[in-house]
């Protein structure tokens, strides 16, 4: 069996089921419910995250729900971030406000995120974003974030059940985007030679490379020093193994 064909199996087996996917779903019209009762047919909505990009794993997986409102309405940012918070406790949810996201905590190990956003015009490619805590919005795309993992989505199935059996907390966007980075102008249809040379990059340059959000050319990606150690080491030990069983 050749890498990529080991590669294929490992990935087959980490398809979610129809159940899964049925109930994933099902979360999401519920809460699409609860807000359009809310506010109406106006937001729109869109999968984000791994759902959004294809690019689950069956042994760890959220939910991320986009809603964005018009560019029309007469609502800042901050407005309608707090007023969706304020909504979804109002409807029983427990409710965790983070930078962009809302997060309802569902079950061990699963959470959904909820990101509010206004559309910065009709095509609504573009939106904006409040980020609490700091009380400053920033430009987002989930559309373009969807279209630069479109043709590495294997790969970062991939290298994120690395990350996990390898006990690395390494935020998600970071690592697409690194891998988006490493692979960019090379031939992408071999999954083994293309998911090691994501290793290599991160080897000879995650310690000082400025990874930069697709979306906005202002937002560099954070990946702490101590995460870019840790990397470091351990996509060496995955360029030194002798087989991909050893690796993932």
């Amino acid at each position: 069996m050749t890498g990529h064909e080991y590669l294929q199996n490992i990935l087959s087996g980490q398809d979610l089921g129809y159940n899964e996917l049925n109930q994933l779903r099902s979360l999401r019209e519920q809460i699409e419910g609860v807000l359009r009762t809310r506010y109406g047919s106006t937001p729109r909505f869109y999968y984000a995250g791994s759902y959004g990009k294809k690019t689950m794993i069956k042994e760890a997986y959220d939910l991320d729900i986009v809603m964005y409102f018009s560019s029309n309405t007469n609502s800042t940012v901050k407005e309608i971030y707090n007023s969706v918070v304020q909504t979804l406790r109002n409807n029983g949810y427990i409710v965790q406000p983070k930078t962009v996201a809302i997060r309802l905590p569902y079950k061990a190990g699963f959470h959904i995120d909820v990101v509010p956003g206004r559309a910065q015009d009709e095509t609504y490619y573009y939106a904006t974003l409040y980020k609490n805590g700091e009380d400053t919005t920033m430009q987002t795309s989930i559309k373009k974030h969807i279209d630069t993992v479109k043709p590495v989505k294997d790969i970062v199935r991939l290298v994120k059940l690395w990350r996990l059996r390898q006990n690395i907390s390494w935020e998600t966007f970071a690592l697409e985007q690194t891998i988006v980075r490493a692979l960019t102008g090379l031939n992408k249809d071999y999954l083994a030679k293309s998911t090691m040379n994501v290793f290599t990059f991160i080897r000879d340059n995650i310690e000082r490379v400025s990874i930069i959000d697709p979306a906005n050319s202002n937002n560099e990606i954070a990946i702490p020093y101590n995460t870019r150690l840790l990397l470091k080491e351990k996509a060496t030990s995955a360029t030194q193994a002798q087989n991909w069983g050893q690796i993932i």
